[in-house]
């Protein structure tokens, strides 16, 4: 990705296009008119389950940019309008000036003093309510920390600056980064971040992700003696975008791979940007509205190879991801950025993240600047004739063919903020996301519940041209009768307007609007009766039978769940319609604990039935011997399986077998060649591990997808033989 200048981003080569950039063709060829009222109804179906979880939204979720060259950012209005918008978090000191930024002096290496110190931007968070994520200076802060006196490195003066925060001042910042994109350092030759470990020339070999990584370690260091309770993220390169996968002789490894596995354990946070379109001037061209709108369906492939290169290199596919960086365009912003298209855009982009269980996603930025050069032709959506990467104007100018061309007044809300506050109203912090399915491709449906019962559905329409009668079924919920509140975000200027309408089954979304529901829930119905305590039987060293009592329910019951309980902890063993079933990939020797729950044909769940211990038999299989553990986010997961050869005898060459009792499909893995037949799958060792002394082990993985539940799979066998 490009820098962000102090008033925009620069312009990347050709050759730097964003690999997953989905290029369409406009569905205008000419911007339509605001005021057309009238369009074609086309009928759609929302399907929403409240009891099928997705994410749980975390305080950190909403979160924006701000910079040090933003004269703007200490206007009186700024903390009330983030509240609004329900910023919180908000990032600083801004982008790639982060890396040229002396905090203890508010100046930068090339643009000297700058508009907004460190204590403003502190008042500012107090004020508004937000967190606050501090990227300190990794390019070059041993050049800055060197003329201190005494001298220091940029490590010593990162610390310092969390000492001056955290301990001086009290200012509780929590999240703390390692440089912004550190790969635009000239390793790969696009060359826009200062880095003055960096020699000269194009592809130095002296500033690559190696040189970075072991820096790092330096500034974490420093940092946490200081505060050992802060979060230190480090920069990594999100999947698919440039420069992932990408090679050089500064990296003979990409960039994620040698970071993550230089700091495996010591990385608070991955911190990644994501800008999904390229400008016009780089080839393909870009942007369209139809491909912007699109492009949040990228992000789940890309969560999922980020967490499987995080549990590959780093050794924890869980840890936390932080999108610092997203807007709609990687640079040279034109009118689509203040217009209504990025308003839809950015509830999309958020929650795409969201559910698949990010720690935040930040906006790019507050307040930008105007830029007239990107672009304003009549294929996007939209009259401006200039761009703004912020969500409020500045009240900058430019000029277009000789005529001055002006921002609305400072602090004004561009289309972007209405978006967000669009998004803060549908989710709050502790809101859980749950399913919410459209049988429209350009209808895009979300709902979260809420711990008070109620219930918030988002619509978002990507058509410009059709609406969408919307008929709306629930599971795991019964809404109250009567006519719901109903928020909507529709017009050139993504205006938002609140009142009563329809159904809480039957909702109207015109062509490029979002409408937002909230439902209140109805008459409660009884849930299932508590299952009877399970009794197990036929235990072997794998697997177990369990029984019980069977359950009822007034509106019909739909299955069981039965759970392996661990503590506090409960996970999803078997799903079955009858009251019994069988649990299988269990380990020899080991002691488990199960209990059951009904369900309802309303997604409704009994209390919990009384719990059974039962201690599988010794290992008689086949000398092996299998842990398996997952890391799970609601559509998905990342699994890590240990293979112990507990035989007398080497193995030279293995192949492991499974079976899924569910619908999982494999993705990919890593340690091993990965196949799936049906529902079964079959690792084969490669030649770095195939052979395993007696007592030896060896750790592979995979990545899978899968709906409804995902319990564990069962029949291990190695070369042919059952595992113990």
């Amino acid at each position: 990705m490009p820098m962000r200048s102090r008033a925009r981003r620069l312009r990347l080569p050709a050759a730097l296009a964003t690999a997953a950039l989905v290029a369409a063709a406009p569905l205008w060829s000419s911007a339509p008119s605001a005021g057309a009222v009238t369009f074609a109804a086309t009928a759609a179906t929302v399907r929403v389950n409240a009891a099928q979880s997705v994410a749980t939204v975390p305080a950190t979720a909403i979160g924006t940019n701000a910079s040090v060259y933003d004269s703007k950012l200490s206007d009186a209005a700024v903390p009330g309008l983030l509240k609004q918008a329900g910023v919180g978090l908000v990032r600083f000191p801004g982008g790639s000036s982060s890396d040229s930024y002396d905090w203890k002096t508010n100046s930068d290496l090339a643009n000297g003093p700058q508009a907004v110190d460190f204590d403003q931007y502190a008042t500012m968070l107090q004020q508004s309510g937000a967190q606050g994520m501090v990227t300190v200076n990794y390019g070059s802060g041993d050049v800055i920390g060197a003329a201190e006196s005494p001298a220091e490195t940029g490590a010593q003066l990162a610390a310092d600056w969390v000492r001056y925060a955290n301990v001086t001042h009290d200012y509780h910042i929590k999240y703390w980064e390692i440089g912004n994109e550190v790969y635009g350092n000239g390793t790969y030759g696009a060359d826009w971040e200062t880095d003055k470990h960096c020699s000269t020339g194009t592809n130095p070999t002296d500033c690559g992700p190696a040189v970075y990584a072991q820096n790092v370690k330096a500034y974490i260091a420093a940092m946490k003696a200081v505060d050992p309770t802060i979060q230190v993220g480090v920069v990594l390169t999100a999947p698919g975008n440039w420069p992932d996968g990408s090679t050089s002789a500064g990296s003979p490894q990409p960039w994620n791979q040698t970071v993550m596995t230089a700091l495996a354990g010591q990385i608070g946070f991955a911190d990644v940007h994501w800008y999904p379109q390229n400008p016009s001037s780089v080839t393909p061209p870009g942007p369209t509205d139809a491909g912007l709108l699109a492009d949040a369906a990228q992000i789940p492939t890309m969560l999922g190879t980020l967490r499987s290169q995080l549990g590959q290199y780093a050794g924890s596919s869980s840890v936390p991801i932080m999108v610092t960086e997203t807007n709609s365009v990687s640079s040279n912003p034109g009118k689509q950025t203040v217009g209504l298209v990025n308003a839809l855009f950015l509830p999309q982009d958020y929650l795409g993240w969201l559910a698949g269980g990010v720690a935040g996603v930040d906006w790019w930025q507050i307040h930008n600047g105007i830029v007239t050069t990107g672009d304003n032709g009549s294929s996007l959506y939209g009259s401006a004739g200039y761009g703004d990467y912020g969500m409020l104007a500045d009240g900058s100018c430019g000029t277009v063919s000789g005529t001055q061309l002006c921002e609305p007044s400072a602090d004004t809300p561009f289309p972007a903020y209405n978006g967000l506050t669009l998004l803060s109203r549908f989710v709050h912090p502790g809101d859980t996301l749950v399913y919410a399915g459209s049988s429209q491709s350009l209808l895009h449906a979300y709902s979260v519940k809420v711990a008070d019962g109620s219930l918030r559905v988002l619509l978002v329409n990507d058509d410009p041209a059709n609406g969408y009668q919307v008929s709306l079924n629930y599971a795991g919920f019964t809404p109250a009768s009567g006519t719901p509140t109903v928020t909507t975000m529709a017009g050139a200027a993504a205006a938002l307007t609140t009142a009563s309408a329809g159904t809480a089954g039957s909702q109207t979304v015109a062509p490029y609007s979002a409408v937002l529901l909230t439902l209140q829930p109805g008459s409660a119905t009884a849930p299932p009766t508590t299952p009877g305590t399970p009794a197990a039987s036929a235990v072997t060293s794998t697997s177990v039978n369990l029984s019980w009592t069977p359950s009822t329910s007034s509106t019909g019951l739909a299955g069981y769940d039965v759970v392996q309980v661990a503590g506090s902890a409960e996970t999803v063993v078997a799903s079955p319609t009858s009251p019994s079933a069988t649990v299988s990939g269990l380990q020899p020797g080991t002691g488990y604990t199960f209990a059951v729950y009904a369900r309802d044909t309303a997604g409704d769940r009994s209390s919990r039935s009384g719990t059974v211990t039962v201690t599988t038999a010794a290992a008689t299989g086949g000398g092996c011997r299998v842990g398996y553990t997952v890391n799970d986010w609601g559509s998905g997961f990342t699994a890590a399986l240990v293979l112990t050869n507990t035989g007398s005898t080497p193995v030279n060459g293995w192949t492991l077998s499974f079976r899924w009792p569910g619908n999982q499909q494999l993705s990919n893995g890593w340690n091993a060649t990965w196949t799936q037949s049906g529902s079964t799958v079959t690792a084969t060792s490669l030649s770095y591990n195939g052979a395993l002394a007696p007592g030896a082990s060896t750790t592979v993985g995979f990545n899978a997808a899968y709906s409804g539940g995902n319990q564990a799979p069962s029949g291990f066998t190695l070369n042919g033989a059952a595992c113990g």
